[in-house]
């Protein structure tokens, strides 16, 4: 097993107490435990897409063009770090969990987008490669060849599938953890209740879509795409909107990135002045600007603390001991 660094411990934080005492009990979880895979998930989402930017790097050192877009690297040898950095980013995009009221729900739905938009490739193929695809993803009317579809039908049925395995899976841990007032407790925590219903309600359209709309295979790459920076933006305004009191110097921050976000996408999407390349601008820009907001928040929440009464043991206590469920 990799030893990972250790990236600090928060600025006036309590010195942890040291190993339990007796050989062998597993050692409880504590708040900087939490500080710390809270960073190492913010981080390795960026990494994830730096990887992507490195890929298609080192595709494009042995051609002497771009693609028509980042989604057209599909047709690459990128295609393995496209697919598995989209899911990586959407599955990190799900997992965090956002502070402000309209962030988090923001942030599942892009999260829950990035995959459709990895295993749902784009029509536009584009024609600048180290290898041209073979056999060719298209048919004569432009239509895709039936190996594609078939792999879209795989990947996306295995999503939904999952998904809804998931979903199930968080509800009976819920029912069972609060089975003596889970009403109550549905109604205390509203909006992760509502969440999780539209979740359901989110995978139950997916496969109406998939299976009923004749234009899935043409459109849901594009209309996903847009959606899901739609979402990056909207959560970028929801933070800017419950920072601008508590926080005003980083409410400005996010207020900036957010209009560029909005400003850029408008000039450049209208005017389309990178002619073919539009579109892989677009995306560039987009991606960049959302790592700026990211890189920002992460400085911006790097030396928070954890209440020690949010941090809940999932370890069995120690012999001749009380059980307790938080750890002090």
């Amino acid at each position: 097993m990799a030893i990972s660094p250790d990236l600090g411990t928060p600025e006036g934080a309590p010195a942890e107490p040291g190993p339990a005492a007796s050989k062998g009990d597993p050692a409880p979880l504590r708040p900087t435990d939490v500080i710390k895979s809270y960073r190492y998930l913010r981080i390795g989402m960026i990494g994830a897409v730096v990887l992507l930017a490195v890929s298609i790097g080192i595709e494009r050192s042995k051609v002497d063009c771009f693609q028509n877009s980042i989604s057209a690297y599909y047709y690459t040898p990128v295609r393995a770090i496209f697919v598995g950095s989209l899911m990586a980013v959407g599955l990190s995009l799900i997992v965090y969990r956002g502070r402000s009221r309209g962030e988090d729900p923001c942030l599942n739905l892009a999260g829950m987008l990035a995959p459709v938009v990895a295993i749902v490739p784009t029509k536009n193929v584009g024609t600048c490669w180290s290898i041209a695809p073979r056999p060719s993803p298209l048919n004569s009317d432009g239509s895709l060849r039936r190996w594609v579809v078939a792999n879209i039908d795989n990947n996306f049925y295995a999503l939904l599938i999952t998904g809804a395995i998931g979903l199930a899976a968080i509800a009976v841990i819920a029912l069972w953890i609060n089975r003596k007032d889970f009403i109550g407790v549905a109604r205390s925590q509203l909006w992760t209740t509502l969440s999780l219903i539209g979740t359901g309600i989110a995978l139950i359209v997916a496969w109406l879509l998939i299976r009923y709309w004749n234009g899935f295979y043409d459109r849901a790459h594009s209309y996903a795409a847009f959606a899901m920076f739609g979402f990056l933006i909207a959560a970028i305004v929801s933070v800017t909107l419950d920072t601008r009191h508590r926080r005003p110097y980083w409410s400005r921050w996010y207020a900036g990135v957010a209009a560029l976000m909005v400003v850029g996408a408008a000039v450049i999407g209208l005017t389309g002045m990178f002619g073919d390349h539009t579109t892989f601008a677009l995306e560039t820009y987009e991606i960049v600007l959302f790592g700026v907001y990211w890189s920002i928040q992460t400085a911006e929440k790097w030396d928070e603390d954890v209440e020690p009464t949010t941090v809940i043991a999932t370890v069995a206590p120690a012999p001749g001991s009380q059980p307790s469920g938080v750890v002090p």
